[in-house]
């Protein structure tokens, strides 16, 4: 059996809804930027079009990383790490390759906002024992939430 035939392994997943376990882990370091807010996380997964309405995944496919700022290679599955510049964070152009399969995904940052624990947006008491509008800083309300960014776990179709 050839080498190259052995890098791809197909999964069926009709009973394994968590798919193959991530152990690649690709770091790419955000020291050398001034406006790093963080660490953004997503696991990238590969898959072949479904059949018989079981989706297969490819373990193994090669992967390149491209932004405006910063690139890595990897091979799926795989949990990235990656800088987080908020809401400002580049679009992520993912490709990917398996023997003669081949796909490409283009990820945008998500922004979405974050509310204290049993917050809700508005005025007036909350669950039981809970009082928001206070003028009194922490959370405070009105509102009182935070943006929080990061990217999307990927699948990426090869074809």
């Amino acid at each position: 059996m050839k080498a190259r035939t052995m890098l791809v392994a197909l999964l069926p997943l009709a009973a394994c809804a968590g798919g193959v376990p991530v152990e690649n882990v690709v770091t790419v370091s955000g020291a050398k930027f001034d406006n790093v807010q963080g660490e953004a996380d997503l696991v990238v997964r590969t898959f072949l079009p479904a059949e018989e309405n079981t989706r297969r995944e490819v373990t193994g496919a090669v992967c390149e990383l491209d932004t405006i700022l910063y690139a890595t290679r990897f091979t799926t599955p795989a949990r990235l790490k990656l800088p987080n510049f908020g809401p400002q964070s580049p679009e992520l152009s993912i490709t990917c390759q398996a023997e003669e399969w081949s796909g490409r995904a283009e990820v945008p940052v998500e922004t979405d906002w974050a509310y204290p624990p049993g917050g809700y947006a508005g005025y007036g008491l909350g669950p039981p024992g809970y009082y928001y509008g206070g003028p009194w800083g922490g959370w405070g309300w009105p509102a009182g939430a935070v943006p929080v960014s990061g990217y999307p776990d990927v699948h990426v179709m090869l074809r």
